[in-house]
């Protein structure tokens, strides 16, 4: 009878010792939890920064490009234009969608608008304004390269608001082009004239100097 009770005794000495191992689990276990529950909660708040961070970033962004871009615009085209910006979400990717309005009416495609000439004035905008939101600045310098050749009849207009762009924001702008009405706003000019058996440059001053076709090819 004494063995049994011994044994019963050390059954329920090595179940305790057993039981106070499983208490230590649960607590390093509870502890476990608390710590991934802090992670968790920390990481939901930082997911909420970063989308706030976002909303703002998209905001003064949009403000940005659509208030520089509707302004370049509107120093060409006649007709009251507004650029606008839109953020969607598609495949669930945000994605950044161009549109433009004309009084109650919005286009989703501007090429039909206005042409390309539209898309030209879009498109240098948006130069500008990427590398006025650049920082740090590697140059103050835009290279254009037969910039604004839909453009027709505003093509002096567009070449007014190239030289505004210029002094305004301080940047150098260096391009190619065949339009005179560009040339001319240039503060230095060069023209490029082929001989038939080299070409040269020449100090471009105006329409006036402007060699006949007929000199050009022949040399």
């Amino acid at each position: 009878m004494s063995l049994q009770v011994k044994e019963i005794k050390e059954f329920f000495d090595e179940k305790f010792v057993d039981r106070g191992h499983l208490l230590n689990e649960i607590d390093e276990l509870h502890l476990k939890k608390q710590d991934r529950q802090r992670e968790y909660d920390n990481l939901i708040k930082a997911k909420w920064i970063l989308t706030e961070v976002q909303k703002q970033t998209q905001v003064k962004f949009k403000e940005k490009v659509e208030g520089l871009v509707t302004k370049a615009i509107q120093s060409v085209f006649d007709r009251p234009f507004e650029f606008i910006l839109d953020f969607e979400r598609v495949r669930n990717k945000m994605e950044c969608i161009p549109r433009l309005k004309e009084g109650d009416v919005i286009y989703d495609n501007i090429k039909d608008v206005q042409g390309g000439g539209l898309c030209d004035i879009i498109s240098f905008a948006f130069r500008v304004v990427l590398w006025h939101l650049k920082s740090p600045r590697l140059r103050n310098t835009i290279l254009l390269d037969e910039p604004f050749r839909f453009l027709g009849d505003y093509t002096a207009k567009a070449g007014q608001m190239l030289k505004e762009v210029s002094h305004k924001l301080g940047v150098q702008i260096i391009m190619i082009t065949h339009e005179d009405e560009l040339a001319e706003i240039a503060d230095t000019s060069y023209r490029v004239v082929h001989t038939g058996k080299q070409s040269k440059v020449v100090k471009y001053d105006g329409v006036q100097n402007k060699p006949s076709r007929r000199r050009v090819r022949n040399g």
